[in-house]
């Protein structure tokens, strides 16, 4: 059996968690088509179909996958969804079985480890053959999933990561009439809802994510600057102990300390916090531009009337534009390399294809959603007014790299898990940096 280079499950413990998982298991080359001459293609990815209707990309991708099934009878597309921290542990366990399905979603973070042992299908070929599809997307979107002249996936969506959904009416009543534009101010408001027994921002971190993805990896822009977090890429100097991102944990950790977060940060999932500014228990959160939609279907009247969309103010002394929001494409459709028969390879990039060019993100823009492949066009008159704001504020915002689509796994793993101990004071920031410089060295020597 080939070794595994670098996960962030061994293998063992990955078949152990296989057996385990949900009934539904996956084998790309088992199953080609059934005796009715139907061909199952198979797809796992993060996006519940439930979510139609609520979410502009689940409405976007079923809506695209239902009309690929009724204009190909012969194809049968057969998806499971599992939220991410169940999806990731599934679908290394089944990568390390070699039971990966057709298609499932790839982050940026784990390309390295699927391409370093051959579990994902280079797409190269088939991406670079379609200059339509290829350049219907926006620049620089394939960058996470390319090694060398290998292309390991294509882009389900485009993300910001980082924006500050806040209710007006809440700061309102404190004296903030716009969002603040610096880290002092940021620091007093916190102060003036703590007085009042308000949440100043409601965080959901129990999949450990979001404080990485949302909330760091534009803070720590802030503080780096993006030339840092290129090089931390590139692998061509900085370090995670250098002075500038220790000050990003620590400006992190001071913020957590002034009380600007929920004492059930760790324990608290993302959906339910959401609930929680809905209800007005909470003056703000950070999260992706997928919410937006999520607000326009889900948060009540006043709620939906009073919030608007901001970015993370200025930090003091940092060498970071302070116009930017972490953003970008960070999951990626991939194929399974258990996929050998070159006629059925040729059908699941067909089904990719469609699950990411103009019959996908047509829908999904059109209801508000941020898309990578751009080549479209849509009915705008019916976007979510939230969705128009947020549009307004991009024109003048920098998106820089998301941390968890471009580092590797095993750091981002320890990044994670080191910001749950961070924010609740059980680590200091220096010895954090140490840990996930240290995750890094082991990256860098495999």
């Amino acid at each position: 059996m080939k070794a595994v280079k670098c996960s962030l499950i061994s293998a063992g413990a990955a078949l152990l968690l296989l057996g385990l998982s949900a009934p539904l298991s996956f084998a790309g080359g088992a199953k080609e088509s059934s005796s009715s001459g139907t061909t199952t293609i198979t797809y796992m990815n993060i996006t519940a179909r439930s979510n139609v209707g609520s979410s502009a990309y689940a409405t976007g991708l079923y809506g695209a996958i239902d009309d690929y099934m009724a204009k190909h009878p012969n194809i049968k597309i057969v998806s499971e969804s599992l939220d991410q921290t169940s999806y990731q542990t599934k679908i290394q366990a089944l990568a390390a079985a070699n039971d990966l399905p057709d298609i499932f979603d790839l982050k940026g973070s784990w390309v390295s480890i699927f391409a370093n042992n051959g579990w994902a299908v280079d797409l190269a070929p088939w991406v670079n053959a379609d200059a339509k599809w290829k350049n219907g997307f926006t620049p620089g979107s394939f960058a996470p999933v390319i090694r060398g002249d290998k292309i390991y996936g294509v882009p389900s969506q485009g993300f910001i990561t980082s924006i500050v959904f806040w209710n007006s009416a809440l700061w309102q009543s404190i004296g903030y009439s716009d969002f603040p534009k610096t880290w002092p101010e940021l620091l007093d408001a916190v102060q003036k809802f703590r007085a009042n027994n308000v949440v100043p921002f409601v965080m959901g971190n129990l999949p450990n994510w979001p404080a990485e993805s949302c909330w760091l990896s534009t803070l720590g822009d802030r503080l780096t600057g993006t030339a840092w977090t290129q090089s931390i890429i590139a692998k061509s100097g900085a370090k995670f102990t250098d002075p500038d991102f220790v000050a990003a944990l620590k400006t992190f950790q001071d913020l957590a300390t002034a009380g600007a977060f929920n004492k059930d940060i760790n324990s608290l999932d993302v959906d339910p916090a959401r609930q929680v500014y809905y209800d007005g228990k909470a003056a703000a959160f950070v999260d992706g531009s997928w919410s937006i939609s999520a607000i326009a279907s889900q948060a009540p009247a006043d709620v939906k009337n009073a919030t608007r969309v901001a970015i993370l103010p200025s930090v003091p002394g940092g060498k970071g534009d302070p116009n930017t929001a972490s953003g970008g494409p960070a999951w990626f459709n991939a194929m399974g390399a258990s996929v050998k028969d070159p006629a059925r390879q040729n059908a699941v990039v067909d089904v990719i294809r469609a699950i990411t060019d103009g019959r996908q993100t047509a829908i999904t823009a059109s209801l508000g959603g941020v898309v990578a492949y751009t080549d479209i066009t849509f009915d705008s008159s019916k976007l979510p007014p939230l969705m128009v704001a947020f549009n307004g504020l991009m024109k003048n915002v920098k998106p820089v790299p998301i941390y968890d689509a471009y580092m590797d796994a095993a750091v981002i793993q320890t990044m994670n898990v080191g910001l749950q101990s961070l924010l609740i004071g059980a680590v200091t920031p220096e010895a954090l940096a140490e840990q996930i410089q240290a995750a890094e060295d082991k990256v860098s020597a495999n």
